[in-house]
């Protein structure tokens, strides 16, 4: 029995590095200046870029320029920048079944979601795919504060709680940024912006083909921009 359990515990164990080790390939960034140090870009990276084209989101091939820009607030900035590609939301490198084409979009506007809201975020009309939220708002002394929001993924009768978040403001918010199918698998990826203070930005990129086990998405991919 014990061999057998320390089999098990083994097997999970390399299941785990070799996941992490697969996300950690994925990386994210977006255009524009950022008070970051600047990343490194590797010559055999494929980025792509997920733009507007027209009324519609496009991926594209691409190659990102990053370079030293003026400081901000007295601190060190960073430029990353495109050639011929306007409208871009983010760029991503390391997944191997990206392909440039149409990408099919669900939620093309930032959305900030109240406690007992949810929208459709499934592909096609039939999917049935929710994202919703959860929590309290109570108030405080300068405004209201939301407790115990958690954002859940539903599918059916499978339920996947992607983030949760013990106090939130409304007035610099959780939202889910970008909604559809980057991987192009039929199932709902998101990006969300998960500040982590007052100013700046936190996107996390999750994808479906990423999820394992009870997962619906699974995170891949972050960009942090801190704010003065």
């Amino acid at each position: 029995m014990k061999t057998r359990l320390s089999l098990v515990l083994l097997l999970l164990g390399v299941a785990a590095q070799v996941f992490v080790h697969a996300q950690g390939q994925v990386r994210l960034l977006r255009p524009g200046t950022f008070l970051i140090d600047p990343p490194r870009l590797q010559a055999s990276e494929q980025w792509y870029a997920l733009h507007r084209a027209g009324d519609r989101r496009n991926l594209s091939r691409v190659v990102p320029t990053v370079r030293a820009a003026p400081p901000i607030c007295g601190d060190r900035a960073t430029q990353v920048s495109l050639a011929g590609v306007d409208g871009v939301l983010f760029l991503i490198t390391g997944l191997q079944k990206l392909s440039e084409g149409p990408v099919v979009t669900t939620i093309a506007e930032p959305r900030f979601l109240y406690p007992g809201e949810e929208i459709d975020i499934g592909v096609r009309p039939q999917d049935g795919y929710r994202l919703e939220a959860l929590g309290r708002a109570i108030r405080e002394v300068g405004g209201f504060v939301l407790t115990d929001y958690t954002l859940w993924v539903r599918h059916r009768q499978q339920v996947h709680a992607v983030a949760s978040f013990a106090r939130a403001t409304p007035d610099h918010p959780r939202r889910v940024v970008w909604a559809g199918d980057v991987d192009r698998d039929l199932r709902p990826d998101l990006l969300f912006d998960f500040p982590l203070g007052d100013v700046g930005h936190h996107y996390v990129l999750f994808l479906s083909s990423a999820a394992t086990g009870e997962q619906l998405v699974s995170q891949v991919a972050v960009f942090s921009t801190p704010g003065c």
